[in-house]
């Protein structure tokens, strides 16, 4: 331990240096200097752990002391001696940052060592904390506080010097799927060696912090244009993409970011955070591995889309949403064969809002879950209200999301729901992509089993439009497969969309399942679909989806078994958003 006396009075120093020979602390190297300049020259550099100052300089006095030697080392602990005993000025200059406050003469050796050694304990713990307050104990980067200070300073500097600040925000695109598969170990070792490589890539005076889970940030000053920052953020998606080699496996995953620059795009250090992770987002809804720009653009649609979001809760605690119904007619016969339950939202803020506006934002938000038990509920009451009127009834399709899905109670809820209504489960068609059932294809089986045990039908919407795969159609126990609209609506246009609607009705015919072709407009549309031997269709050409009153003269309909759905001639469709 490397000690630095400061003190003037040849009495005190030679009683402070018999004290501690008394002691045998041989571990412990004593330097004497006698002014705060001197010890400020000496400690500059560096090697103190600990300062042994005299308040009674020739150059300095009381509290001056201590600053003039905190102004030059903040890593040695400062133990105070002072010729009174006065409570209240120990306390002020313990709370400035000195480890301990001695009397002189009042303490005997041991006293005086033990107080140099707490004194250097009290330090090195301070010093650890201060880390750990600035710092990210698993890749030894700056941490979130410490980022947003070097940030102020960075734009700070810019200002009084008129330079540009650039600043980077990163995302690892696969890193929960590391998580899963390898474990949080080989997690941490990627976010690490991430770091490294990231580190690797920047300027000696630029700042790199881990912000939190997979996010880092980086900050450079001087950085004159954007393709200078597209430059630099191009070497860092290909330092990134290059593959590791992690706990003996090779993993490959990509990074996401968003640039935003002092002070083009904001002066505030928080806005400029915020505006890079805006930016960022942008990057990976684009397709992920890739780098965007911030733009006031994208924090309006920010706004937007948290405004959308409290409308949405707001709406579901006062009902504010509606379900209509669109028919499924059987081609054949021309009847009502079923019908499929569709969200419609009148906001009084906005007027009607398309569901392919506000199902994103819901899904995004978590508020699906609540918004999807609404509807099952709203269908199976409607159901039963139908029931009690004496009508004819057919089964209901009841779209699920994926959210919704994979709540562990799901099952267990929509159990309940048929319970409660007294509905029979085979008037339920639950509805879900085929997306939904790769997310966890062991869970997804275990429920879609549970939910047939029940005796509901499932049915897999816009089929062919993402990973289509045979062995799920094989394991899964699926009834119905839906041509999605977008196949239909190029029939007799697209070549490509004929041989894909051939192949979903040969595949469904081929496993025993039923198809239904959704946005049927026209009579060519359904003159295709019946040679191809698909027999159940819904769209515009058989009616607009109409709310649950206006559907009671086609249930009387089934019931009379008179009257059959007419098929108009169809040249101009009406369209509508969301059916």
């Amino acid at each position: 331990m490397k000690l630095l006396l400061v003190e003037d009075n040849a009495d005190d120093v030679a009683f402070l240096g018999a004290s501690l020979r008394r002691q045998q602390a041989s571990d412990i190297e004593l330097v004497h200097c006698r002014s705060l300049k001197e010890a400020r020259e000496l400690l500059g550099g560096g090697g103190f752990d600990v300062v042994l100052l005299d308040l009674h300089l020739p150059d300095a006095r009381g509290m001056e002391c201590v600053d003039g030697i905190q102004a030059v080392n903040q890593r040695a602990a400062v133990v105070a001696l002072s010729g009174q005993d006065d409570e209240a000025f120990a306390v002020s200059i313990l709370n400035k940052g000195v480890q301990d406050y001695l009397v002189k003469w009042e303490g005997q050796g041991r006293t005086i060592l033990r107080s140099i050694r707490y004194a250097v304990e009290r330090k090195r713990a301070e010093l650890h904390l201060n880390y750990l307050a600035q710092f990210d104990p698993l890749t030894e980067l700056g941490n979130r506080q410490y980022f947003q200070d070097q940030l102020r300073r960075a734009t700070a500097r810019a200002r009084r010097e008129g330079n540009r600040v650039a600043l980077f925000f990163l995302d690892i695109d696969q890193f929960k799927m590391v998580n899963d598969t390898l474990g949080h170990q080989a997690g941490d070792q990627l976010l690490q060696e991430v770091a490294q490589r990231l580190g690797s890539q920047v300027r000696a005076g630029d700042v790199m912090a881990r912000l939190g889970g997979d996010e880092f940030a980086i900050l450079m000053e001087g950085v004159g244009t954007p393709v200078d920052a597209g430059t630099i953020a191009q070497q860092l998606l290909d330092v990134i993409e290059a593959p590791f080699t992690i706990d003996g496996h090779q993993v490959k995953v990509t990074t996401s970011i968003g640039i935003t620059f002092y002070p083009s795009d904001n002066n505030d250090t928080v806005r400029l955070l915020k505006n890079a992770d805006i930016a960022m987002y942008q990057a990976k809804d684009s397709g992920r591995n890739n780098f965007k720009f911030f733009t006031e653009r994208m924090h309006t649609e920010l706004v937007e889309y948290h405004e959308l979001q409290r409308d949405i809760a707001e709406a579901l605690r006062k009902q504010g949403f509606r379900l209509v119904f669109q028919p499924k007619v059987n081609l054949k016969t021309r009847k009502l064969q079923g019908l499929e339950a569709l969200l419609r939202w009148d906001c009084p803020k906005r007027g009607p809002v398309s569901p392919a506006r506000f199902i994103p934002v819901a899904e995004a938000s978590g508020h699906i879950v609540p918004l999807g038990y609404w509807v099952l509920n709203s269908v199976c009451e409607t159901i039963k209200a139908w029931e009690q009127a004496g009508l004819p009834l057919v089964p209901v399709s009841v779209n699920v999301s994926t959210r919704q899905f994979q709540q562990a109670d799901f099952q267990r809820r929509v159990a309940g729901t048929l319970e409660q209504f007294e509905v029979a489960p085979e008037l339920i068609e639950l509805e879900m992509t085929e997306g939904l059932l790769m997310e966890d294809t062991d869970a997804a089986h275990r429920t879609l089993t549970g939910l047939k045990d029940l005796g509901l039908r499932i049915a897999i919407d816009d089929f062919g439009t993402g990973h289509s795969c045979l062995s799920y159609l094989r394991r899964f126990p699926i009834d119905v497969l839906k041509i999605d609209r977008s196949f239909v609506n190029e029939v007799g246009a697209s070549e490509d969309s004929r041989i894909i609607i051939d192949a979903i009705i040969s595949l469904a015919r081929s496993l025993r399942l039923e198809t239904v072709a959704e946005g049927v407009e026209t009579n060519a549309q359904l003159d295709f679909l019946m040679e191809r031997g698909c027999f159940i269709a819904q769209g515009f050409l058989f009616g607009m989806p109409m709310a649950a009153p206006q559907l009671e003269p086609l249930l009387n309909e089934l019931m009379e078994g008179t009257a059959l759905m007419r098929v108009p001639d169809f040249a101009d469709p009406l369209r509508a958003s969301g059916s």
